[in-house]
């Protein structure tokens, strides 16, 4: 008797969804390295641009993760372009916090969590450019007026 497997393939992921998974997770430690002067991501010039990006990655990443679990959520609008603005995000101030730590003293962190935003940004606009049938269920007949159900 064969059993399906209901464990996690990482085969049924689309490249973009790697992409953003392993850059969000990469950018979340990057985030605790030294950005400028002794001090992380979260904190020193521009540290309210610092904690929304890594706030944003946080949603990123656990948005992806609910998508590559095919965990059933009840919003109207395509998976992948959630994905996508939540990634935009992520690039748009994680490099509004690089040059916040540019101007003063900037570390090896920076830099590396600059490559990873922008690797996020790719894996954005890859999942922006996924169709949107494929990320939503056609509708039902319950779903059209006038049609029996």
């Amino acid at each position: 008797m064969a059993q399906g497997s209901s464990g996690f393939d990482m085969s049924r992921m689309s490249t973009a969804s790697k992409i953003l998974l392993g850059a969000s997770i990469l950018l979340i430690i990057d985030s605790f390295l030294t950005w400028q002067d002794s001090v992380n991501m979260w904190s020193g010039d521009g540290s309210f641009f610092g904690f929304l990006a890594g706030l944003l990655t946080i949603l990123l990443l656990v948005w992806e993760a609910i998508a590559v679990a095919n965990i059933d959520v009840n919003i109207s609008a395509p998976r992948s372009k959630i994905s996508a603005y939540l990634g935009f995000g992520v690039v748009a101030f994680v490099i509004l916090k690089f040059v916040f730590a540019l101007t003063e003293s900037p570390a090896y962190g920076a830099f590396i969590g600059l490559i990873l935003g922008l690797a996020i940004g790719y894996g954005a606009w890859m999942r922006f450019q996924e169709p949107e049938s494929a990320a939503m269920p056609p509708p039902s007949s319950n779903d059209m007026p006038g049609m029996p159900g």
